[in-house]
């Protein structure tokens, strides 16, 4: 039995996982609309995150990236979602590559700051910190 996890949890590190077992790992919302109402009603800005698979670059950001404590604890500012390239979300958002990430104000449904590809942490955390400021912002127009 044993034998059988690890060889499991070798495959899944050496082929990746997929946007849903990513958001179950990080305990993110899997569903655009779902994240979007709970945005909108904790007045959050959603952080959403699409991914493919496979894509390397995407799994070094779930791993190196967001799977950090840096990065968890800021997620209280935020509503985040892990979401396939191929699921249901705005049209107008489907990037060209992946992994991309949207911050969106809950309010009007627009995407305040972008990070597009792979980012380091400190990179990340300072595209947190100018979503949260570009909403503040759009609240004084």
């Amino acid at each position: 039995m044993k034998k059988m996890f690890l060889i499991l949890v070798m495959a899944i590190s050496l082929f990746g996982a997929n946007a849903e077992d990513a958001a179950f790992t990080l305990g993110y919302e899997e569903v655009y609309k779902t994240a979007l109402a709970k945005a909108k009603k904790e007045n959050k800005i959603l952080m959403m995150v699409i991914v493919k698979e496979p894509c390397p670059y995407c799994d070094a950001l779930v791993e190196r990236t967001l799977d950090t404590p840096e990065v968890k604890a800021k997620l209280k500012d935020f509503v985040p979602l892990i979401i396939d390239i191929h699921e249901s979300y705005p049209k107008d958002m489907k990037p060209p590559f992946t992994p991309m990430t949207n911050f969106i104000n809950p309010v009007d449904s627009d995407v305040v700051w972008e990070v597009p590809g792979y980012s380091k942490k400190a990179d990340f955390l300072d595209a947190m910190d100018e979503a949260k400021k570009m909403k503040l912002e759009s609240k004084k127009k």
